[in-house]
C-alpha cells in the first residue's frame, strides 16, 4: 500500500465518573465513551526513513511532542521497522476540549502504519500500544459506544447510543486536566453516577433516560462560569439533556431532530468559535481512502 487517509473520529463522554486515586497517582475512571462524526483527517505514507508530520494548524507541534509522531516510534520499535514515515494532518477537532483530538490522531496512526506496513497487527497489540501511549487511545482505536474503565484502557460493549442529533460548543476558556484533577481530589462527599442504571438506560434505547443518566464528575469542582452557561442555553434550546465532555471546555446537547438542533446551532454559533452538529458513529478510525 503507498498511501492511506484515515478519519480520527471525536469523543464524547456520556459519563465520566472519578472512582479514586490509584496508588501510583492516576485516577480509576468508569466512563461511557461516544464517538461522533467529527473528525481529524489523517494522511499517511511511507518514507525512505524517519517520521516526518505536517499539519494545516500552527499551533499544534510537529515534533516528537505530538502523539502521532510518538505512535509511529511505538510502532516501529515494536515492529522493527526500519523505514520511515510521512504523515499530513489535517486538523478539525478543537484543541483543549475534552474531546480527545490528539488520542484520535494517535490511533488513526496506529491503524495507518499497521495498513501501510501490512504487519496485520492484532487489535490485543494495537491496544496495547495505544494505552502505552494515552489513557484514550484504545477507545479511539475501536470506538463506537464503550464503557472505559481502569485509566481508561478497559474496554466493555454496550448497547449503542440511539441516533441523535449533537449540538457541541466549545466557550473560549480552557482547563487544564492536571488541575481539574486536582481540584477533584480537594472535594469532600462527592457525587458518582450508577453503573448499573446506566447500563439500564442504553439497554432501553430511550434518549431520554441516557439523559437523565449523563453525569460528569468533573462538574463538581469549581469551572469557569462559561461552561455552565453553555449547557443552559443548550437544555433553553430544546436539549435533551446537555454535559460537559472530558475535562472541558467542550459542551454538548442531544437532540431528537434535526431542525431542533439546527436551529440551536444557528443560535449560537456567532457566541462561539466552535458550533458544530454532530451524529454518533460505530467505530473509532474510518478509511476515507486507500491505494
Amino acid at each position: 500500500m503507498s498511501k492511506v487517509t484515515l478519519k480520527a473520529y471525536a469523543k464524547i463522554n456520556i459519563t465520566l465518573d472519578i472512582l479514586g486515586k490509584m496508588p501510583n497517582g492516576y485516577h480509576e475512571l468508569k466512563s461511557i465513551m461516544q464517538s461522533v462524526s467529527l473528525c481529524d483527517i489523517l494522511r499517511a505514507e511511507p518514507a525512505e526513513s524517519g517520521i516526518m508530520l505536517c499539519c494545516d494548524r500552527g499551533d499544534i507541534p510537529t515534533d516528537s511532542r505530538n502523539l502521532v509522531v510518538k505512535a509511529a516510534k511505538c510502532f516501529f520499535e515494536h515492529h522493527g521497522i526500519m523505514g520511515g514515515v510521512s504523515f499530513a494532518l489535517e486538523k478539525h477537532i478543537p484543541s483543549q476540549a475534552g474531546m480527545g483530538g490528539g488520542s484520535a490522531d494517535c490511533a488513526a496512526a496506529l491503524i495507518a502504519l499497521d495498513m501501510l506496513f501490512e504487519t496485520h497487527t492484532p487489535v490485543d497489540e494495537l491496544l496495547k500500544m495505544g494505552a502505552s501511549l494515552g489513557a484514550d487511545v484504545p477507545f479511539c482505536i475501536v470506538g463506537g459506544t464503550k464503557i472505559c474503565g481502569g485509566v481508561g484502557e478497559r474496554l466493555t460493549e454496550i448497547s449503542s447510543l440511539p441516533d441523535c442529533f449533537i449540538v457541541i460548543c466549545k466557550p473560549e476558556v480552557s482547563v487544564s486536566t492536571p488541575e481539574a484533577y486536582a481540584a477533584f481530589d480537594r472535594l469532600k462527599g462527592t457525587k458518582h453516577s450508577d453503573l448499573s442504571g446506566v447500563v439500564s438506560a442504553f439497554e432501553s434505547g430511550s434518549l431520554a433516560d441516557i439523559g437523565g443518566i449523563m453525569f460528569n464528575s468533573f462538574e463538581q469542582i469549581d469551572l469557569p462560569k462559561e461552561i455552565f452557561a453553555a449547557k443552559e442555553r443548550l437544555l433553553s434550546l430544546g436539549a435533551v439533556s446537555s454535559l460537559m465532555t472530558g475535562s472541558g471546555s467542550a459542551v454538548y446537547g442531544i437532540f431528537y431532530d434535526e431542525k431542533t438542533a439546527e436551529n440551536a446551532r444557528d443560535a449560537l454559533i456567532s457566541d462561539y468559535d466552535f458550533c458544530e452538529i454532530v451524529r454518533p458513529v460505530s467505530c473509532g478510525v474510518g478509511v476515507e481512502s486507500y491505494e
